[in-house]
């Protein structure tokens, strides 16, 4: 399925970043991601439209799994 891979930053969470996928436009994920349990908006610092979008995520998180905070999440 096409759609978008992105890497997200938000001045509340110093030194992480947030890699993630949509299939809808990257300003439509940023906006669902500013809830009441996060205090300052995410900013988008990188996304690419793919062909594949779940492997390419898949790919993001493989390259990077010392450095996750948490295994289940997608913080880097």
């Amino acid at each position: 399925m096409e759609g978008s891979v992105y890497v997200l930053t938000n001045p509340a969470m110093p030194n992480m970043v947030k890699i993630g996928k949509t299939t809808r436009n990257v300003e439509l994920r940023l906006a669902d991601l500013y809830s009441t349990g996060v205090p300052l908006p995410f900013e988008c610092k990188y996304a690419a439209k793919v062909k594949y979008v779940d492997k390419t995520e898949k790919a993001f998180h493989t390259a990077f799994p010392p450095n996750r905070v948490n295994p289940k999440r997608e913080f880097l």
